[in-house]
């Protein structure tokens, strides 16, 4: 049987030929962690384990010019018996994509190196009943690279055009042919009724047909838990650093009867209604909370084709109105007579441009890694295969990165990069080789880094002509008719908690080589 691909391997296929750059995986062996649904009165907590994963990659070193950090992703993967969720914690650019060598009319390379990191990650787990992709899109100006904003390259997206994004780097993984499975994708906007919310979808979903619908407005309870009559404290998961998780906190701080049951919140499409309110949902801008349900069981597989039957979406209510209880059997149901307060759609959800780049420069030479002596008198080989035999070691070890680490010294890595500076790019190169010497010195490897030269041939630039005609679609807003741009994902991550920074192409120009002047007389 031959092995699974590399990362290394799998993001060669993915970006341009003639592209290089340096990729820098450090992940944790899983460790037990407190379970992500809280467990009900009487009962024990699910067993439950989390690897942290971080992937950073980077401008190669190339004569007088320096290696700069460009972007940084993190995934954190939860596991229990039945259930694995792979949450999007972090990701973020620095403002410095101009310092690859893209070939000119590429698509999106943030694009493309988040997909196919969570793909990566993603795959080999699908053997599991039942595999969860989350995140929550948030804009904000930096994440992982302090000083990054003030940095002329990087375009900050704002709160609708991330969740479009996201929504984007989704559709790709769920349009992936898989045997025996069942993908869906959810998205809940806080004060967005249905109409508002679709709006966000990809142009994918309008392809699909009412029978097998892949974009859902809803929060996927019944393809989460096994009991979604329980009360909203149990169907929730609280993952790091999200919203959810400290609305939960604050509800439970407020009093919980012997039954699980909140004082003020009492079902589930009022947690919904409410968070809405919460400032970080509220404050000027919107929040989108995803979910992609890959699942492998027949039976929720008849579940989710009612679900699709019935043709429910979730309506934000007045706290006073009364809903049923909102699960995929429900969720996609119009409430009618119910007047919802949601914010106006946005005027204008247009993809970005594409990012033209400098033609490719020639190929850097990849150092040779070795291993050194640690503390204790054994090499960062042996070190790490000790790990790898551990008990806690996840079947999954061919997805581990290319250093492991500890927890501890995970989250010091972590707090070291937030320490930084990424302004300007002499700080953002020492900050890069400063990271860099950190995860070395922790452990102990005298080399980290692999280089990735791409190898897929990009079609955009030879058929845009012919997508923008075929793909043309006319997008009514408040009565303006438009044209869509090519259904192409934009540079711009952005995510769950994640800051959202694209190297993305300014506004559309007409150039002056373009404009025919008349001749002075």
């Amino acid at each position: 049987m031959s092995s699974p691909p590399s990362l290394q391997s799998c993001l060669a296929t993915a970006l341009p030929a003639g592209l290089t750059l340096q990729t820098y995986h450090v992940s944790t062996p899983p460790t037990s962690t407190p379970a992500i649904f809280a467990p009900q009165s009487g009962t024990e907590e699910e067993t439950t384990s989390c690897e942290s994963h971080f992937l950073a990659v980077s401008s190669p070193q190339h004569g007088d010019k320096k290696e700069v950090f460009i972007y940084a992703i993190e995934v954190l993967i939860f596991a229990t018996e039945s259930l694995i969720t792979l949450f999007v914690s972090k990701a973020d650019s620095s403002g410095f994509s101009s310092r690859l060598d893209i070939p000119t009319g590429s698509p999106s390379v943030v694009a493309a190196i988040t997909t196919t990191f969570i793909e990566f990650l993603l795959e080999p787990r699908l053997t599991s009943p039942r595999v969860v992709l989350s995140l929550f899109a948030r804009s904000q100006n930096q994440y992982l690279f302090p000083g990054s904003s003030d940095n002329a390259g990087k375009h900050i997206l704002d709160d609708r055009q991330l969740i479009k994004w996201w929504c984007r780097v989704f559709d790709r993984t769920l349009r992936l042919s898989r045997e025996n499975s069942t993908t869906t994708a959810h998205l809940v906007v806080p004060g967005c009724d249905q109409a508002e919310t679709k709006a966000y979808f990809p142009p994918s979903s309008r392809g699909d047909p009412p029978e097998d619908q892949k974009w859902i407005n809803s929060f996927p309870v019944e393809l989460m838990v096994t009991d979604p009559s329980l009360p909203p404290r149990y169907l929730i998961p609280r993952l790091p650093d999200d919203p959810k998780a400290r609305f939960l906190d604050d509800l439970d701080g407020e009093s919980v009867d012997e039954g699980g049951n909140w004082r003020s919140v009492k079902k589930l499409d009022q947690f919904w209604e409410f968070m809405s309110y919460r400032q970080e949902c509220s404050a000027g801008r919107l929040v989108g909370f995803l979910w992609l349900i890959l699942s492998q069981d027949r039976a929720r597989h008849t579940t989710l084709s009612q679900l699709q039957e019935n043709n429910i979406v979730q309506t934000p209510v007045k706290p006073q109105a009364r809903l049923p209880l909102l699960t995929p059997g429900n969720s996609q149901q119009v409430a009618n007579g119910i007047e919802d307060s949601a914010p106006p759609a946005p005027s204008d959800l247009e993809m970005l441009p594409e990012l033209n780049s400098p033609p490719p420069s020639s190929p850097i030479e990849t150092p040779t890694c070795s291993t050194s002596q640690n503390d204790a008198g054994e090499d960062n080989a042996t070190s790490v295969s000790r790990i790898a035999e551990s008990p806690t070691f996840s079947k999954f070890e061919q997805t581990q990165g290319e250093i492991i680490i500890d927890g501890d010294q995970y989250l010091d890595l972590m707090d070291y990069l937030l320490q930084t500076d990424f302004t300007g790019k002499d700080l953002a190169a020492d900050a890069t080789r400063s990271w860099i010497d950190k995860v070395m010195e922790f452990s102990k490897a005298t080399c980290f880094g692999r280089a990735v030269v791409g190898c897929a041939t990009p079609i955009l630039a030879a058929t845009s002509a012919i997508t923008n005609a075929s793909s043309a679609q006319v997008n009514v807003l408040t009565g303006i008719r438009r044209k869509r741009k090519a259904d192409v994902v934009a540079d711009g991550p952005g995510g769950s908690g994640v800051a959202d920074s694209a190297a993305v192409a300014g506004v559309n120009s007409v150039s002056a080589s373009l404009i025919r002047k008349k001749p002075k007389s």
